[in-house]
């Protein structure tokens, strides 16, 4: 799961590795401590909080900054060069780590004393700054210098506030009193998205490298050429499938276009597609894997803290979207593949479903277990826990998937170094989240939005929608849900729209913001292994997500996609109408239903796709008749062809 960048290709440490590498024993012992804590509960929040901040900075100082690219091609005969920490960067790390040793020893009076009323001591000013300092700049190191400035412009804004104009006035913080509420209460650096990456996160990244290292990768990718390679577009569906099926036990972008798109690119590449539209391909299904459940981006474990409600909740709701969103990026490769007269990929060199069942199904013990858990109303913590014990014992059975005692230690150290850039941004946006609360700014952005919409829903969607693509260009796919989520979508929520629909719709556009130019970060991955131009990979990939760009209004205007306010019919008629206006869509984008379409026809697939998309029996019934004259006009036109 998680948006977290994977480990840098060839630093994956393991056996004798671990016994001299600093930073791996750091992982280690960081992926222990979380896993204990999720077996035998937490500790006091200013315990387990701090301390998961201090293990990410140090860690983060002890990693070179990483590259989600694949390593670049070097002779055998040249040698692997050596990456060394520098000794300001193990100082910092030791600093780190010491801020945390702070809060432990220190637990008892910071929980008993009365938090924004006395003023906090020097020691506590000088550990919560000093951790704070180090906080940014690990942050900067690996996700980027935007999420670090927005955080130090809003912590100017907290000191600013008596001589800003209009709704930005406020009375201003004292230093003391904002060091207080950011470093030594629960809600700004140690608030709730530091709360989510600390137990969820954590433990289902560990999930991840667990069915990854377990064989579940391989049995997904052979299943979906079983299933799918033999048909029309076979490798491009295959590739959506894979991608689809790991993402919904790993839910990173990035793991996700890496792992799976190192067999589906070239396999796509060998069927005949251009290498922008297979590197295109890949991106947009590794995206979606944070899109559909059971486990999903960091992003929706914390919608589920914020709103107060069951994870479980989320992930039934979020369910038909997401897979409208994989129908949508399958039907345009089927439409392409056509379009080109691309060949089947023959049967006879294809595995078969039934073999490839026998063999691996045992290892779906864990995510059975995992949705099992969830659905019986257990927390995502104690169901992550149990489905990661399920799944270590599942890979057994083979030697080929086997987690032993050397591949477990891997697990440890990939899992600690595939949090750590989740756990900064999570803390870093966390000094975003407190700003906001001690100032009132969140309830004085949804007046604004809504006044400057003047009460339209609409142009408050396409602003909220702009807000989560924009400081999606810089910030990582939590830390966009995180501000948007206190900025935009009280203003939806002003507007009637459900409080879970809003926080939905600026969700997905934050995953969104991932595939638009010029940060499209898994386009840079699948474009270098399909040697492909990154610029055309990124358009090609916004081409096939468009259905995913309108999903969210649909919903925001009749939320019956995400199982609210509808019976069961009204659910199957939306559902049926969105699939059949996705379809349209497709055909009208690609240019291609029975036969090629021409212009006339692709414009009224595409008029009938955003009526069938758009509620309501009227449009629904417009829709269907756009439908029935293109399909008329093509067969037709076939008929009279020579």
């Amino acid at each position: 799961m998680i948006e977290a960048v994977v480990a840098t290709r060839g630093e994956r440490l393991a056996g004798p590795a671990i016994a001299r590498s600093p930073r791996a024993w750091l992982a280690a012992g960081w992926s222990v401590f979380q896993l204990y804590t999720a077996y035998a509960g937490m500790f006091d929040l200013l315990v387990q909080l701090p301390l998961h901040v201090a293990f990410a900075v140090a860690l983060g100082f002890l990693t070179p900054a990483t590259s989600v690219l694949p390593a670049p091609a070097r002779d055998a005969r040249e040698p692997a060069p050596v990456r060394r920490v520098r000794w300001l960067d193990s100082l910092l790390a030791l600093l780190a780590l010491g801020c945390g040793a702070y809060y432990v020893a220190e637990n008892h009076r910071l929980v008993t004393r009365m938090a924004l009323v006395d003023d906090p001591s020097s020691l506590d000013v000088l550990a919560g700054v000093l951790l704070v300092v180090l906080l940014l700049v690990a942050s900067r190191r690996h996700i980027g210098g935007a999420l670090v400035l927005l955080a130090l412009l809003f912590a100017a804004y907290a000191f600013a506030g008596p001589w800003l104009p209009g709704f930005l006035s406020h009375g201003g913080v004292r230093f003391l009193k904002l060091v207080d509420q950011q470093t030594l209460t629960t809600e700004g650096v140690f608030g709730i998205p530091t709360l989510v990456s600390a137990t969820y996160i954590f433990l289902f990244v560990t999930f991840g490298a667990v069915m990854a290292r377990g064989g579940l990768l391989g049995f997904f990718t052979d299943l979906a050429l079983a299933v799918a390679g033999a048909t029309r577009g076979g490798a491009g569906k295959v590739a959506v499938i894979s991608s689809g099926l790991f993402g919904m036990v790993n839910g990173s972008a990035i793991a996700n276009a890496v792992t799976t798109g190192a067999f589906t690119i070239p396999l796509m590449r060998r069927a005949g597609y251009r290498a922008e539209f297979a590197a295109g391909v890949e991106a947009t299904a590794s995206m979606g894997g944070q899109l559909i459940p059971p486990v999903m981006g960091a992003a929706a474990f914390i919608m589920a803290e914020t709103l107060g409600v069951p994870y479980w909740t989320i992930a039934v709701s979020a369910a038909i979207p997401g897979v409208l969103y994989f129908v949508a990026v399958g039907v345009m490769v089927h439409f392409e593949a056509a379009r080109q007269g691309l060949p089947v990929l023959p049967r006879a060199e294809l595995p078969r479903a039934g073999a490839v069942l026998r063999r691996d199904l045992h290892l779906l013990a864990g995510p059975a277990v995992l949705l099992y858990f969830l659905m019986t109303g257990r927390s995502p913590l104690f169901a992550g826990f149990w489905a990661l014990v399920i799944a270590v014992l599942a890979s057994w059975p083979r030697r080929a998937t086997r987690i032993g005692p050397r591949a477990a230690a891997a697990v440890l150290v990939e899992s600690a170094q595939g949090a750590m850039p989740v756990a900064l941004a999570c803390a870093t946006v966390g000094i975003v989240v407190g700003v906001v609360s001690i100032t009132g700014l969140g309830l004085k952005l949804a007046g604004g939005i809504v006044d400057l919409a003047q009460g339209n829903l609409f142009v408050t969607l396409v602003l909220a929608m702009l807000a989560a693509l924009v400081l999606g260009t810089g910030l990582p796919t939590s830390a966009t849900y995180i501000i948007t989520s206190i900025m935009a979508a009280p203003a939806l929520v002003q507007l009637g729209v459900p409080k879970l629909v809003a926080h939905m719709f600026v969700f997905y556009f934050g995953i969104l913001a991932d595939l638009t130019p010029p940060t499209a970060i898994s386009t840079y991955a699948t474009s270098s292994i399909a040697g492909a131009d990154v610029w055309r990979t990124q358009w090609i990939a916004m081409m096939l997500a468009l259905a995913g760009f309108v999903i969210p209004f649909s919903f925001a205007y009749d939320p019956a996609l995400l199982l609210i306010g509808a019976g069961v019919g009204g659910v199957l008629l939306r559902t049926a109408a969105a699939t059949l206006g996705i379809v349209m869509l497709g055909a009208g984008v690609i240019g291609y239903l029975v036969v090629p379409a021409r212009l006339w026809e692709r414009v009224v697939l595409l008029v009938g796709a955003a009526l069938l998309i758009s509620p309501g029996a009227l449009s629904d019934a417009l829709g269907v008749a756009c439908l029935g004259i293109v399909l008329l006009s093509q067969r037709t036109s076939v008929r009279r062809r020579p």
